[in-house]
């Protein structure tokens, strides 16, 4: 059985970790830039006390990382 997992742009093998940030991490679809994420989608929260973090695959090669949110 081979567990390696690949990158879906280059095929690279990936690297297993994890993500952090002190801030949260937000989504949009638009390029532009804005002041303030309000309104925007969440895909992680600010840290209170601890830094959680979230399971994450990473290409060294195109620089790509793959995480699961909520």
């Amino acid at each position: 059985m081979n567990d390696t997992i690949r990158c879906p742009e280059c095929n690279n093998e990936v690297k297993q970790g994890y993500i952090f940030s002190s801030r949260r991490i937000c989504w949009s679809e638009s390029a532009d830039s804005v002041f303030a994420t309000y309104g925007s989608e969440e895909l992680t929260n600010d840290a209170i006390f601890k830094i959680n973090k979230i399971p994450a695959f990473r290409c060294e090669k195109c620089n790509l990382v793959i995480f699961k949110h909520k």
